[in-house]
């Protein structure tokens, strides 16, 4: 992974989770994770998305709401560039 230390990942990127996703608690959980500093600094234009009620398999749970969200994601990207 020696190559890959300190990069970025610098393109537009969204990150869905549910709220009720049993990796979320704690101190060192994910939403701490990826709501904190360190992780907003190596994937600077990050969306985060958070559906209540959802857990860990989000995608098979929620699946229209997870399209939902990507489309309107996708979406914003489109209208940007125009």
């Amino acid at each position: 992974m020696a190559p890959w230390q300190d990069s970025k990942i610098v393109v537009p990127t969204m990150f869905i989770f549910g709220d009720k996703d049993n990796g979320n608690e704690g101190e060192y959980g994910k939403m701490q994770y990826v709501k904190g500093e360190m992780f907003k600094s190596l994937v600077p234009n990050l969306e985060i998305t958070v559906i209540e009620d959802g857990h860990h398999f989000i995608q098979q749970e929620k699946s229209k709401q997870v399209s939902e969200e990507m489309l309107s994601f996708f979406n914003k990207l489109g209208n940007a560039t125009e």
